[in-house]
């Protein structure tokens, strides 16, 4: 027998059967392993918001979305071609790209078509804006610095703002679009001030008991229109020029650290030169090494690159003075840290709000940035859900009660002016029991969760404590406290003062640790917070943090992080920076409102 010829025929018979099931697979049976994903293609675009009205020399910040085959989107506004049906709009360019003027007033809507083209594949979208027969009532700089009077030290800075105000109410920041000057009572030109990069930003250079006239000048379409401050500059001297903190420890795995250079002046002022365009930032490992930690050039933000330890150094050179100052970092090895404590709170509709009062929501002064959407609950109050458009918002109007605010979404697109005059769509307020339901849920969920008995009376004790534990009913002041992930309470008032230094939360290395700090008191507080801030360590995230409490307060020039639930009134003082959520209200009662002081800042955290 030849076996060579009987394995050669064999061997092209399992072939053949090999090619036949292959054939019957692909034409009838099905699919086997994995398929290969098609192109990812532009499927089609967004262009919010869908309506609007402005007035003449009104403006309207538009979004482009683009959505893909493969379910994914992206902001394109930069990338896109915006035009108007009519004359009566024009569009800006370069950093203004998609924000639409109003030229002619107009009461047939305006036909606004976004084009946008990848690949070959071109989409068009479309809204409409009205410009309305509003006019220019008030022009004004902010702070007027005549009662009181505003006054900085050499070196010293003031942030100025330009608000145009129309006769339906609604406001605009000038504030980019204004030449910034500054002058002599007899109207010459006072070097004793200066003007940086940042517009609106006026620098001390020389001491004068004679108020500097400072000036902002407006001007569109042949109009012009100025608005003067006065602003005096004092002779206190610089006293002290320090980096904070001295010494910070992250983890290598994603572990960032903010620096702040904090220069204080004789007369008890400090400003902090962190991001301040005469400020460089620089890291040297403290022993020679590989680059242990990076930093923004401009920005003071550390992140950890390898193991060991750099020197953080900020340099601010001003009037050809310098000044200068260094703090140690540590990079540890990446730590797992503790196990997530208990689940996270599900917000469900609260959770794209930066802020939710249930019976007001008010503003003494002016502007503050709300970077998330905005409510105000109680339909008596005249409750509506607010928010700018774009990704993630409601797209409706604004918030009644809200005098000279910005707002802008959490993707921090499309500035839109919070007025009384506005409100929201029908079905916006519809939605506003369901939001309060949830919000009520969320304040229930950590209110009734467990925390362990451990007795935290000292730092000391806190600092020992992992899971958490419980305060006494006299609660503490949290300052200079080291917590761990988990839940902590207290029958009493927290404080938050920056006596022994900020409140710190420390993630042990755990991105997804959990914290919730509690008050059970019912009553006029919960947490006041004077001159304490919340410091995040170790992979700690402000999205992971939340506050429970009947009342708040926190405190002037502060910065807090996490998402406070109150079943009453939250109020934030001049220049609070808050990264999380401010939600009032939470048990649907009387004086249930949010109060804002004074160009404070919330910004949702993702």
């Amino acid at each position: 027998m030849n076996y060579e010829r009987t394995a050669y025929s064999k061997m092209w018979f399992l072939l053949l059967l090999l090619v036949t099931f292959v054939a019957g697979c692909a034409s009838n049976g099905p699919e086997v392993g994995p398929s290969t994903p098609g192109p990812r293609i532009l499927a089609s675009i967004s262009l919010t918001p869908p309506s609007a009205s402005i007035p003449v020399t009104g403006t309207q910040q538009y979004t482009v979305i683009a959505i893909f085959s493969d379910g994914t989107s992206s902001d394109v506004t930069g990338s896109s071609t915006l035009t108007a049906g009519t004359t009566g709009v024009t569009f800006g360019v370069g950093a203004f790209k998609g924000r639409a003027t109003g030229v002619t007033a107009n009461a047939t809507p305006v036909v606004i078509t976004a084009t946008y083209t990848i690949g070959g594949v071109n989409k068009t979208a479309t809204a409409e804006l009205t410009v309305n027969s509003a006019t220019s009532k008030s022009f004004e700089v902010n702070p007027a610095g005549v009662d009181p009077l505003v006054s900085i030290p050499v070196t010293g800075t003031q942030q100025y703002t330009a608000i145009e105000t129309f006769t339906d109410g609604t406001k605009y920041d000038r504030t980019l679009d204004s030449v910034w000057t500054a002058r002599t009572t007899a109207g010459t030109i006072n070097n004793g001030v200066t003007w940086d990069s940042i517009k609106g930003h006026a620098t001390g250079a020389i001491a004068s008991a004679t108020p500097v006239v400072i000036t902002a000048t407006y001007t569109l379409a042949g109009v012009t229109k100025t608005a003067t401050a006065k602003l005096t500059v004092n002779d206190a001297t610089s006293a002290k020029f320090e980096v904070t903190p001295e010494a910070a420890e992250i983890s290598i795995n994603g572990g960032t650290q903010q620096f702040a250079a904090i220069e204080t002046f004789s007369d008890g002022t400090s400003f902090d030169r962190a991001l301040d365009p005469n400020t460089t930032w620089t890291a040297v490992d403290v022993a020679l090494g590989v680059g242990v930690a990076t930093i923004g050039l401009n920005t003071g933000i550390a992140k950890g690159a390898a193991l060991g330890q750099s020197t953080i150094t900020a340099t601010y050179t001003f009037g050809g003075v310098t000044k200068t100052d260094s703090a140690i970092l540590t990079v540890t090895a990446p730590n797992p840290g503790p196990p997530v404590i208990g689940s996270y709170p599900n917000l469900k509709t609260a959770a794209p709000f930066g802020i939710i009062g249930y019976d007001a929501i008010t503003n003494s002064a002016g502007p503050s940035h709300i970077y998330g959407d905005v409510a105000l609950t109680q339909p008596l109050a005249g409750g509506t859900i607010a928010s700018v458009t774009g990704p993630g918002t409601n797209n409706s109007g604004v918030a009644p009660l809200l005098a000279s605010s910005i707002v802008t979404t959490s993707d921090g697109v499309n500035p839109g002016i919070i007025t009384a005059a506005d409100n929201g769509a029908p079905a916006n307020i519809a939605a506003l029991p369901q939001l309060l339901i949830d919000l009520r849920a969320a304040y229930d969920d950590l209110f009734n969760r467990a925390a362990p008995v451990t007795s935290l009376t000292t730092p000391a004790d806190a600092a020992a404590a992992t899971g958490g534990g419980t305060f006494p009913a006299a609660a503490p002041d949290l300052s200079g406290y080291v917590l761990s992930p988990g839940i902590y309470t207290t029958a009493g008032t927290y404080g938050l003062s920056n006596t022994l230094g900020p409140l710190v939360l420390d993630a042990k290395g755990n991105p997804d640790a959990l914290f919730i700090i509690r008050s059970t008191a019912v009553g006029p507080s919960g947490l006041t917070s004077t001159t304490g801030s919340v410091v995040l360590r170790n992979g700690a995230q402000s999205k992971n943090v939340f506050w429970l409490v009947d009342n708040a307060t926190i405190g002037a020039g502060t910065f807090f992080q996490g998402t406070v639930v109150a079943g009453h009134a939250i109020t934030l003082l001049a220049h609070a920076n808050v990264e999380g959520r401010m939600l009032a209200g939470a048990l649907g009662l009387v004086s249930g409102k949010i109060t804002l002081t004074d160009t404070n800042v919330i910004t949702v955290p993702r």
